[in-house]
């Protein structure tokens, strides 16, 4: 009997993890709605571009006439991170510059392909498919859900060079 009651209590705590685990995975999109998301957000602002072959929209707003960043150079930022409804989730925009190093994967992949298309003192929007930033599963410290498209407004503000130019 006590066996039982012990194996019962064993496979409720797993029913509970597992259970506390899934919900951290904030799946409430799904790819086809992520599409259409981007879709509509693109025709709504007037945004008549490409994607790139990764799948990110670059919109300059600005072109910069400074160094463009390379692997290996250190980049500073200003950014606003927001979703496509308009909400903010991230902005340093009236703070010190984000700094981060191109190739050193410190930021979401299509923030830093972003920049990589930037001239310092440049600006531009980026409108980065889920797939380039925190994918099906999101990002729980910032409230993304999986399958988020996300958008973001840069500044270039510097291009420190790194030791392959």
């Amino acid at each position: 009997m006590r066996n039982r009651v012990g194996i019962v209590i064993n496979i409720f705590l797993l029913i509970l993890m597992l259970t506390g685990i899934n919900s951290c995975f904030k799946d409430t999109n799904s790819e086809k709605e992520e599409l259409e998301i981007i879709d509509n957000y693109l025709r709504n602002n007037g945004i008549d571009t490409e994607p790139t072959a990764s799948g990110l929209y670059y919109i300059e707003l600005i072109e910069g006439t400074g160094l463009q960043p390379v692997t290996g150079d250190t980049v500073e930022v200003f950014y606003e991170g927001y979703f496509l409804s308009g909400e903010v989730f991230i902005s340093n925009m009236n703070l010190d510059p984000h700094r981060f190093v191109i190739g050193a994967m410190a930021v979401i992949v299509g923030l830093e392909e972003g920049v990589t298309y930037m001239k310092e003192g440049g600006e531009a929007m980026l409108i980065v498919p889920s797939s380039l930033a925190y994918g099906p599963v999101g990002n729980y410290y910032l409230d993304i859900p999986g399958y988020t498209p996300l958008g973001f407004d840069i500044i270039l503000d510097k291009v420190i060079p790194g030791l392959g130019r």
